[in-house]
């Protein structure tokens, strides 16, 4: 009995270690966007209902638990940082809710979760209304042609210079309409109804 408990207060414990040293994540990130947090300064109405209601939200979908089990037990137990991004790609592609999906890159997990989403969606390789773009084919990415009322996230904006040079150039389309920067992530609208505008967002 006496092993038990000690087993439990050691995980106990090393789970509040483990979610303390996610939230102070490359702190300087996180200090240099304080104040985009949550949507604070941001006065465009489309943009902080975006924010708080989609980006922000905490809303526990049911398909989250099956798929959760895609993850190792260790990411799973500890709720650490690719679960809280997927689960985001999901709250993304359920707000578009699109016709046509494409995933580029190879990311099974985040295709699993993005289908989950929007089951009736078609899976695409190239083009879609709501495209995904993994790191590794983010500096050889081309815009397609998007709707107005398509989405494109791009993972890893900030990794290295070809990718942040990838991301200005989506920024910079002409097609491209309000962007949101999230370090790790960049999600591109193409409504030209709302002014163009780019924001940073401390997710």
């Amino acid at each position: 009995m006496a092993i038990c408990y000690f087993f439990y207060i050691f995980a106990h414990n090393f789970k509040i270690y483990v979610n303390k040293m996610r939230l102070i994540r490359r702190p300087w990130i996180w200090f240099a966007r304080f104040r985009q947090r949550r949507g604070y300064g941001v006065h465009s109405p489309f943009a902080y209902n975006f924010l708080r209601g989609v980006i922000l939200e905490r809303t526990p979908y049911y398909p989250y638990v099956s798929l959760s089990r895609l993850h190792p037990w260790w990411v799973r137990w500890s709720r650490s940082y690719p679960i809280t991004c997927r689960r985001m790609l999901f709250r993304l592609a359920n707000y578009v809710h699109p016709r046509t999906i494409a995933v580029i890159g190879d990311r099974p997990i985040e295709q699993a979760y993005l289908q989950a989403a929007v089951p009736s969606a078609q899976l695409k390789r190239e083009e879609g209304d709501f495209v995904f773009v993994a790191h590794e084919a983010l500096s050889g990415f081309t815009l397609p042609q998007m709707p107005p009322s398509g989405m494109v996230v791009a993972e890893g904006i900030h990794h290295d210079a070809p990718s942040r040079r990838a991301w200005k150039q989506i920024q910079e389309d002409p097609q491209t309409g309000v962007t949101f920067d999230l370090y790790d992530y960049g999600i591109a609208f193409f409504n030209h109804d709302i002014h163009k505008q780019h924001y940073k967002v401390n997710f």
